[in-house]
């Protein structure tokens, strides 16, 4: 294998980091502990490296004026994910008991409120074209978890309302991401607009991915328990393809409508969906995605940035944890 898709930007990202850690820094010191807890588990930093492969990829030379965007995203996407936790009640997040049940859900709530707040204070700084473009992948966000909200537990959830979840929690804000790379590249609006569809595409098939390992992820380097989307009544891909196989659909809606499962509930619903095609057809999905993001590169010059975003699709597809 070559190059990973980040090798290009270690530097950048080390400063997202860095930049990430000053965001938290609080006087009190237990608020700071939170903050830190949910972004050591934040995983590899896709949204920050969306963002910052965009504008460099789109003539952008100076990456001091990237950093601070690319932060922004991490800490508000590092904010939801506190939030998320809370209304699924998680236990664990890549491994690690969850943030809420470690320092009570008061504390936690209070953590995610300060790092959307941080986010914007950085993001902020910037013109109003950067600012709308954050909102709006907070708007998009919070619309998808409603939506989800809304549609939890009932079997009868259609591939038209997933798309719509997953373009709101996950797709929109990756897409915003590489939109303002390319805006603060001083990008003309085709390439905004091809980043833009780029990131789009990266943003679906990465969810199809997430939504694949909660089905037949290893629990050891995912770092959360198999079928939590199944326990949580969550609509996903595999789920809802699930349901309508001839012979798994019955009894794979059966559970999924229930309020309160086993153990034992979940886990005949995860074999049940291994035993059809169901994992190949989303893993199809996932790849037509990824084929649709690389062809939104097609007019992106040449250059090791590039490569770096095809690297990146290539990422999505195989990523394992």
């Amino acid at each position: 294998m070559g190059q990973t898709w980040d090798a290009a930007i270690k530097d950048q990202l080390r400063r997202v980091d860095e930049l990430m850690e000053e965001s938290i820094a609080s006087s009190q010191p237990e608020l700071t502990e939170i903050c830190r807890h949910i972004l050591d588990s934040g995983g590899k930093r896709l949204r920050p490296g969306v963002c910052i492969l965009a504008f460099l990829a789109s003539g952008g030379e100076d990456p001091s004026k990237i950093i601070r965007t690319a932060t922004a995203f991490e800490l508000i996407h590092s904010a939801t994910l506190l939030h998320d936790d809370i209304n699924d009640d998680s236990e664990l997040r890549r491994g690690q008991l969850t943030a809420h049940r470690r320092f009570t859900v008061p504390k936690a709530i209070i953590a995610g409120d300060f790092l959307f707040v941080q986010g914007f204070r950085l993001g902020g700084t910037l013109d109003e074209e950067v600012v709308n473009a954050i909102a709006d992948a907070c708007n998009a966000m919070a619309e998808g978890e409603f939506i989800q909200s809304d549609h939890e537990r009932r079997s009868e959830t259609s591939m038209e309302v997933y798309r719509r979840i997953i373009e709101g929690k996950t797709a929109k804000p990756i897409a915003a991401g590489a939109r303002v790379g390319a805006y603060l590249a001083g990008a003309d609006s085709p390439m905004i607009e091809a980043m833009g569809g780029y990131g789009l595409n990266i943003g679906l098939a990465f969810q199809i991915a997430d939504d694949i390992l909660d089905i037949e992820g290893d629990e050891s380097r995912t770092g959360k328990v198999s079928g939590i989307d199944i326990y949580e009544g969550k609509p996903t891909l595999p789920i809802i393809m699930a349901m309508r196989d001839d012979d798994a659909g019955p009894r794979v809606q059966e559970i999924f409508a229930l309020k309160h499962k086993s153990d034992a509930d979940v886990a005949e619903a995860l074999d049940l969906i291994r035993s059809t095609d169901v994992l190949e057809l989303c893993r199809e999905h996932a790849r037509e995605f990824v084929h649709e993001a690389k062809e939104y590169l097609e007019g992106v010059p040449p250059s090791r940035f590039r490569d770096s975003l095809t690297a990146l699709a290539d990422y999505v597809l195989e990523r394992k944890l």
